[in-house]
């Protein structure tokens, strides 16, 4: 049926786009259907918001700048992907349409269709494809490494521009995946341009398994690269399955990457220790401590290696598990979770305690002086004791 510029037109929707919804729109279905498509959904979604009365379709053709033709091919890919029902009632000298909005899928959704999936591989190829998915599943963007030079225009009254960068503090690009692991140091954005959907598919880059990854890498001290290769050897593929545990072991018996920086309290617990041992491979048993110190307490790299610093020299040059876990549970009830906290508890008590030793009185341990008279005392008894027992065998015989 031809579209014409006098046939007119009412917009439902059964709902509002939220944020997630127009990235959806944007980023993922508009390779698949086209800009114009996508044009056409937010005109029809804003017209709906506002719409009081039945419009001509000649509206849309001049908004869009759009021919009838081409606009009937934009109606046509939305109803293809199911985000718009057409209803016609057909009229003498013009016909009537409704046209019903569905909401888009939301992003994770449409990343968990093999469908989907597979028809934005084949629009955009396989390493954007794997750009666009990373993005979705990561967070948002790591700033680590980079440097604020954004320049500061006053062209409103100081306290609105200091809450402007407040506001801009607050939401700061970062791969941030949950509230007390925010020093994770692992470069995402190199992880995810080299890692390719074979080697780690794209419906097991969960937050979770991204976390552990991240938590990783910065305990033991691994790059990207590294990391890409002990979770390739970490996953099956049918089913998809990333095996947690082979993958924690790995990152434990690999050797680190980095093993120097300009602050040595700033190096990965694994690597802080081995430059302590000169340059020694740090035991798994060591290992196991400080990886209980980073996933289980939570811990960051620079109170762990103050931590570590300040049991070695209490405990003669020794990682005994009892006393890291009573000094780290000691931490932990006071709070520390910067450098400076790690400091001042250090500061605390920085003396080793001495071990117990019972002295005895002098009166306990002193020989008694004997006198000449105590000697000659002691030799009359003798004599008269001999003079007993002889009295006594003869009574006897």
């Amino acid at each position: 049926m031809t579209l014409r510029p006098k046939d007119v037109y009412r917009v439902e929707m059964t709902e509002n786009l939220s944020e997630d919804a127009i990235s959806s729109l944007v980023t993922l279905y508009l390779p698949l259907m086209g800009k114009d498509a996508v044009l056409l959904y937010f005109l029809l979604h804003s017209e709906g918001r506002l719409q009081h009365t039945q419009e001509s379709h000649s509206r849309l053709f001049e908004i869009l700048n759009l021919s009838a033709d081409e606009v009937e091919t934009a109606r046509m890919h939305l109803e293809e992907y199911l985000l718009l029902r057409t209803y016609v009632q057909e009229g003498e000298t013009r016909n009537s349409y409704i046209y019903h909005l569905n909401a888009p899928l939301p992003s994770e959704s449409f990343l968990s269709s093999h469908e989907f999936v597979s028809m934005y591989i084949h629009a955009l190829g396989s390493r954007q494809a794997d750009n666009t998915v990373a993005k979705f599943v990561s967070g948002s963007i790591s700033t680590s490494g980079y440097k604020d030079i954004t320049v500061s225009v006053r062209r409103m009254p100081e306290e609105r521009f200091h809450e402007a960068s407040v506001s801009f503090q607050k939401v700061r690009p970062r791969y941030a995946f949950s509230n007390e692991d925010v020093d994770i140091n692992f470069d995402y954005d190199h992880f995810f341009a080299t890692t390719s959907d074979v080697v780690f598919p794209n419906i097991l880059r969960t937050r979770e398994n991204l976390e552990l990854i991240g938590k990783l890498a910065t305990l033991y001290g691994l790059s990207a690269d590294r990391m890409r290769i002990l979770v390739g050897h970490a996953i099956t593929l049918d089913p998809p399955v990333l095996d947690t545990e082979k993958l924690k072991n790995s990152a434990a018996r690999a050797v680190p990457d980095v093993t120097t920086a300009k602050d040595p309290y700033s190096l990965p617990p694994v690597s802080f220790l081995m430059a302590k041992q000169n340059g020694a491979m740090v035991s798994q048993a060591d290992k196991r401590i400080l990886e209980k110190l980073r996933m289980e307490m939570h811990f960051p790299n620079e109170v762990i290696n103050i931590m570590i610093e300040y049991i070695l020299k209490r405990s003669d040059n020794r990682l005994n598990s009892r006393f890291v876990d009573m000094i780290a549970g000691e931490w932990a009830r006071d709070g520390v979770k910067t450098r400076e906290d790690a400091i001042k508890e250090t500061k605390k008590n920085t003396g080793v305690r001495k071990k117990r030793t019972d002295v005895l009185p002098e009166y306990y341990n002193a020989s008694p002086v004997r006198t000449a008279a105590d000697e000659k005392a002691t030799k009359e008894e003798v004599e008269e004791m001999r003079r007993l027992l002889s009295q006594k065998r003869k009574e006897n015989s």
